[in-house]
């Protein structure tokens, strides 16, 4: 989950400080933490107000309210935060390492189990755009043809108005004003030919790191306003020659690819096609592909953000692929692979409980045992004593 800024909504858990508080004035006690950890699987609990005071580092908050133990709220910290008696909490790192401090005036306190681990969610970076390699806005007449030389950048073809003939794939194709293609490096590149109308268009040669098979290349795109907006900056830029022209280029390039993704996954979801590697990929293949990665990476500490960011995903459009034909999340999916493999260990009888539990990447043993029990009605202990049981009386 993404962390909200402190804001109101926040009011049913605390309030926000701007100044830290005075120990001794106040006869409170601190304790200093730091920590790195980026998922959480229990909240704490005190009976009095708590003071968090941020010394380094960036960080989230994680609360709950002790009466709605459902799916709790997270809030990234940018002030001193005053919880109420009762709030149930615990801090995650945004940073390499975040140092904080709880101040509380009793030290009890109790601990909330989660139902399942809590993970603050990453953005993935999709592209970085390296370097504008050549770039030209021109005006053709009609009959103009023209057919490009290859090369080993992405390259970017936007009609502002007119029409123009292109090819991809072996394939031609009629692009109007404000429609786009996006070429990927090595791909056949553009034949471009005007029939009947002048054509303006708009050609940006670039390097670029792009993750996995990218469902943006080679297919035409119809561009909305945001799009428009940013590849008009782009033309705007293109007919000024400036020392600071590439730059700004390369700002308006890195919102129109980022454009291009939020358009592409938007129509994706919409149609239902959720992802696709390539124009022949259906969606039975992309989730074979998914479910096949899960079973490799069961003994890793894998997320659910690494598999969006694996397969070039949205969480939402991964969550719809598994709702489709699955009917049921990456999450719960992903976890019961984890415990059919953790049957499959506690059989061979090559580990304890508490190894296969930290080898299949639960947060406790506890946990771990907690699970197996809700899924199987039996403790892993139990399981085990009844495959012993079960295997010594087969070889009897």
């Amino acid at each position: 989950m993404k962390p909200s800024a402190v804001n109101d909504s926040f009011c049913k858990y605390g309030s926000v400080y701007y100044e830290p508080i005075d120990l001794e004035q106040q006869h409170l006690l601190c304790r200093q933490f730091s920590t790195d950890q980026k998922s959480v699987s229990q909240l704490f609990c005190f009976p009095c107000e708590v003071y968090v005071e941020l010394i380094s580092g960036l960080a989230s908050i994680v609360v709950s309210a002790q009466e709605d133990c459902g799916e709790p709220s997270t809030f990234a910290i940018h002030h001193y935060l005053r919880l109420r008696p009762g709030t149930a909490f615990n801090i995650l790192s945004r940073s390499d390492q975040t140092a904080y401090c709880i101040i509380t005036t009793d030290r009890r306190f109790t601990t909330l189990e989660l139902a399942e681990p809590f993970t603050l969610e990453v953005t993935p970076v999709r592209f970085n755009i390296l370097e504008i390699m050549d770039y030209y806005f021109v005006a053709e007449e009609p009959g103009y043809r023209f057919s490009k030389a290859s090369h080993h950048y992405y390259e970017l073809l936007y009609v502002h108005s007119g029409t123009l003939t292109a090819s991809i794939a072996n394939t031609s194709c009629t692009l109007a004003a404000g429609d786009l293609i996006l070429y990927g490096p090595d791909a056949e590149h553009p034949k471009l030919l005007i029939k009947d109308d002048a054509c303006d268009y708009l050609s940006v040669v670039f390097d670029m790191e792009l993750s996995e098979p990218p469902h943006l290349l080679g297919r035409v795109h119809h561009t909305t306003d945001g799009l428009r907006e940013a590849l008009l900056k782009l033309i705007e830029e293109a007919a000024v020659q400036s020392p600071q022209t590439k730059m700004l280029m390369l700002c308006h390039l890195q919102e129109t690819i980022t454009r291009l993704l939020q358009l592409c996954d938007s129509l994706d979801e919409e149609r239902g096609l959720l992802r696709a590697g390539s124009p022949q990929t259906s969606q039975s293949d992309l989730l074979q592909q998914i479910t096949s990665y899960m079973i490799e990476k069961v003994t890793e500490p894998i997320t659910i953000e690494e598999i969006c960011h694996k397969f070039f995903m949205s969480r939402s459009s991964l969550q719809a692929l598994f709702k489709l034909y699955l009917h049921s999340s990456p999450k719960s999916y992903l976890l019961n692979i984890k415990l059919q493999k953790s049957k499959e260990l506690i059989r061979e009888n090559q580990h304890t409980i508490s190894e296969i539990a930290d080898m299949l990447g639960f947060s406790s043993i506890h946990y771990f045992s907690r699970l197996f029990k809700k899924y199987y009605d039996v403790s892993p202990s139990e399981y085990a004593k009844n495959a012993k049981e079960a295997a010594a009386s087969e070889s009897a």
